[in-house]
């Protein structure tokens, strides 16, 4: 290679699409049907996800979009919603639509959102807790049911990251009041873009349906509320579609990776935010946080120019995002993970000979 010759970069994502032809033939019958929404592959979507996970499913355009209709189904504009301090600014925007007033609670050292900081966050004001199953790691149902329910509070979880994991002996999507899923092309299972509203709570679910169909019914145009058009396209579900059977091989070649770059990087002065015990993770992201935090910067140029393409993530956290400053004091763990890590790849495309270059270019930084 000559000596200006460009590296050639392993990619920090390539969407894991399922096959091409059986795909086409659903986009021509869609085509052909003139039916391009409203129509039986979002059917079949939503029936898809309440066999695998219980509840009633909704699906809509983006996980986005999904938040906002799951928390403004609870009616309660101008109270105030929990949210983690690590994540992505989607969750804080989500509250704002809804008409709802963000709340940052501090995390965990995996990125979570901590029962006791959210405990010593709950005020007369407090009207629901959004967590996030944050790189596809479940957040704790049941220390967070509890005080939901001891607070009389809605229990949300933004699930964008976590389709297929699992917490003990429940799927993540089965213990939250609402949880939101993703379908976006970063994702295990993705689309081109879309989400899915599962409401486990009795009597929200119609009002979630007509909030993303701007507040009507199909066929009737009495608009009984506020709402937003939400409508995910044919082919979008029926790329879903085509992807859903195969998520248990997807899951477990994303979880070998991990476990590959765990065992590698053993003894060196970085983390991964492993599963707890008895959890799947759905493994959608990898961050590696770094003992000493100075040390990101040049890592990442190591990386680079061993032809690894990596991210920051969720820096700035919460807190310091320009239209958040000066609103929160304590969150201090969200602002460290933050500060002290970046992403690199995991994802179904990458070969053996990709993740061996990754692996080995971290050993040779720290030497």
């Amino acid at each position: 290679m000559a000596i200006d010759d460009p590296v050639e970069m392993i990619p920090f994502h390539v969407p894991d699409v399922p096959e091409v032809e059986p795909y086409l033939d659903d986009v021509r019958g869609i085509l052909l049907s003139g039916r391009l929404v409203h129509g039986p592959y979002r059917d079949h979507l939503e029936d898809a996800f309440e066999a695998m996970l219980g509840g009633r499913a909704v699906a809509v355009a983006n996980c986005s979009l999904g938040l906002i209709a799951a928390l403004a189904s609870l009616h309660e504009p101008g109270g105030e919603v929990i949210i983690p301090g690590f994540t992505y600014l989607a969750t804080w925007q989500a509250v704002g639509w809804a008409g709802m007033v963000p709340v940052v609670a501090d995390v965990d050292d995996r990125g979570l959102l901590d029962p006791a900081a959210v405990s010593a966050a709950i005020t007369p004001r407090t009207r629901a807790i959004l967590a996030v199953h944050l790189l596809g790691n479940p957040a704790d149902l049941v220390g967070l049911r509890a005080i939901a329910d001891r607070a009389g509070v809605a229990l949300v979880f933004d699930a964008a990251h976590a389709l297929g994991a699992r917490w003990v002996d429940r799927p993540v999507g089965a213990g939250g009041d609402i949880e939101v899923f993703s379908l976006g092309p970063t994702k295990p299972i993705g689309s081109a873009d879309g989400g899915i509203i599962v409401v486990n709570r009795p009597g929200l679910v119609d009002g979630i349906r007509r909030f993303a169909l701007q507040g009507h019914e199909i066929g009737d145009l009495d608009c009984v509320g506020p709402g937003l058009n939400m409508t995910l396209g044919e082919m979008h579900a029926a790329l879903a579609l085509r992807s859903l059977p195969d998520i248990d091989r997807r899951l477990r070649r994303r979880a070998s990776l991990h476990a590959t770059y765990r065992a590698a990087w053993s003894g060196l002065p970085l983390r991964l935010a492993d599963p707890g015990s008895g959890e799947r993770s759905a493994h959608k992201d990898e961050i590696v946080w770094l003992d000493d935090r100075a040390a990101r910067v040049p890592l990442r140029r190591h990386l680079a120019s061993r032809g690894v393409e990596t991210r920051p993530y969720y820096d700035p956290a919460i807190p310091d995002l320009t239209a958040f400053r000066g609103r929160v004091e304590s969150a201090d763990r969200s602002r460290d993970l933050a500060a002290s890590g970046f992403a690199i790849p995991i994802h179904g495309r990458l070969t053996d000979a990709n993740v061996g270059a990754i692996t080995a270019a971290v050993q040779e930084y720290f030497g």
